[in-house]
């Protein structure tokens, strides 16, 4: 019985470890879909973060399941995450929508008529107002190669570029 009781006061002691985090990372991926001439874009972030962030910004408790939680998310997205192409033009995806499971949440948008991504400037600062060590990585996918961008607070946007190629 004691063995019962030391191993239920543990687990409850592991509690508080296994819901507060260190780190603070996002993912996003833009990406171009040859089968559908689009940019995809997904955003990849702790669903307890999200939702903090939204509480503070609500002033209340947000919860997914709530009427208007997509539109919340969705104004925070675009408020947060832009996109400016080559020729200096604002981009702003359509929004298709989101998903999420006890940890996680995906946001996923798009631009229908697809382009060359070189040379165009990237800010995401979702997360950043609220947590000061967040590190967002996007990771460019297209015909030019693949390449990683990361985004701190220092640092919220930066230019996606493409490899030249090799004269002989």
């Amino acid at each position: 019985m004691t063995k019962l009781v030391a191993a239920i006061v543990f687990l409850f002691a592991l509690i508080p470890s296994v819901s507060a985090h260190r780190y603070f990372f996002g993912l996003t991926e833009i990406s171009a879909n040859k089968n559908t001439q689009a940019i995809e874009i997904i955003h990849q972030y702790t669903l307890h973060d999200v939702q903090q962030v939204l509480k503070k910004r609500l002033g209340k408790t947000f919860r997914l399941e709530e009427e208007g939680s997509e539109k919340h998310i969705r104004d925070w997205v675009t408020e947060k995450f832009q996109l400016v192409n080559s020729q200096g033009n604002e981009v702003e995806p359509n929004w298709v929508g989101f998903e999420a499971d006890y940890q996680k949440i995906w946001v996923y948008q798009e631009i229908p008529k697809r382009d060359n991504l070189c040379g165009w400037d990237v800010s995401n600062k979702l997360l950043m107002d609220s947590f000061s060590a967040q590190v967002n990585t996007i990771n460019v996918v297209d015909d030019n190669g693949n390449r990683s961008l990361i985004l701190t607070i220092e640092n919220t946007s930066d230019t996606i570029t493409c490899q030249q190629e090799i004269k002989e």
